[in-house]
């Protein structure tokens, strides 16, 4: 025997009232899902952009953006490009660092209304921008190039092409708990969730 609840005063079975539930709740949490989605693949396709616009103008030829990148399984990507051999070392470093000028900006546009920093697009996208910068800062620090196949992430080119990268990780990590203290200044929620440091 299924039992019965009452909906608008009705009875309704126990299961036929589940389903109507998860079908209300599941059109809005899939609208927000599929938006967060796009703002997460929109922000690693910013980045790899960045540095293919970089790349373009010093010009590189031969530029291709791959999401995901051969360093992961979703979740990233990587451009690659061939530069002209006399590209000063600081145009290469300029081109390890676009990708993170361009996602951190553009999330910087998001953030500059509620409405767009609330959305599951904004939310998806600055999460992930903001999460990058954490990685990227993480990875460099924990893990060695060269050793089991790792072929490092945009800090470590920053750094073989003369750069500082303690200089570049510091920015990054001040820049997301920044943005992060801003986030919870104005309540604007990181992938659904209230901040409440």
């Amino acid at each position: 025997m299924i039992a019965d609840f009452r909906m608008a005063g009705r009875k309704v079975p126990v299961l036929l009232g589940g389903l109507l539930f998860l079908s209300q709740a599941t059109a809005s949490d899939l609208g927000n899902a599929a938006g967060a989605a796009a703002g997460i693949f929109a922000d690693i396709y910013v980045h790899e952009a960045g540095h293919a616009f970089a790349a373009h103008a010093i010009g590189a030829s031969d530029i291709h953006i791959h999401v995901p990148g051969s360093q992961c399984t979703l979740l990233c990507g990587e451009t690659s490009w061939v530069i002209p051999s006399t590209v000063s070392p600081a145009k290469q470093r300029a081109l390890d660092v676009a990708g993170f000028a361009a996602s951190n900006l553009a999330a910087e546009v998001l953030l500059h209304t509620d409405a767009s920093a609330r959305s599951a697009f904004g939310q998806g996208f600055i999460a992930t921008n903001l999460y990058s910068n954490v990685a990227h800062v993480v990875t460099y620090y924990t893990r060695v190039v060269g050793r089991n196949g790792y072929r490092g992430n945009d800090i470590d080119a920053f750094e073989q092409a003369g750069g500082s990268p303690h200089v570049l990780a510091a920015g990054m990590l001040t820049y997301s708990a920044w943005t992060l203290h801003r986030m919870k200044q104005r309540q604007i929620p990181v992938m659904f969730v209230q901040l409440r440091l």
